[in-house]
């Protein structure tokens, strides 16, 4: 971009097909949300004509549903590790073995069972085909 009036004309050319795509992968209550919060906080003057497919509503609403999308992979992925964790330390303690540190023996399990079921490919995957 050789001028501000190159970059203003690219963000018309992308500003439609942005449009689409955020409201393609963002919830309706969130838009909504976003929409309800900047009428109670904004003046009246910046929210006059502001509808749901603004981009002003839609960016934070993709941001909301895209963090709420992640915490639930990592709750997905949390979930088994822990359920390794309290397994290894009930039959630690079920060998009378007190001393040993439960997480000198979870890890290396940790790791087996997320290369074992091919771990970062299934992520992936996951995370490709949540936008299909």
């Amino acid at each position: 971009f050789q001028t501000t009036d190159d970059l203003a004309r690219a963000a018309q050319l992308v500003r439609e097909p942005l449009q689409q795509h955020l409201i393609k992968f963002t919830q309706p209550e969130e838009r909504q949300f976003f929409l309800d919060g900047t009428n109670r906080l904004w003046p009246e003057q910046a929210r006059q004509n502001l509808k749901d497919d603004d981009l002003s509503i839609l960016v934070p609403a993709f941001v909301a549903s895209e963090l709420t999308r992640a915490f639930e992979i990592g709750f997905l992925l949390y979930l088994p590790f822990l359920i390794i964790d309290i397994v290894v330390a009930n039959i630690l303690m079920t060998l009378g073995m007190i001393m040993v540190s439960p997480v000198l023996i979870s890890i290396p399990l940790k790791l087996f069972l997320f290369v074992a079921i091919d771990g970062w490919s299934r992520l992936m995957h996951g995370l490709i085909l949540s936008y299909g």
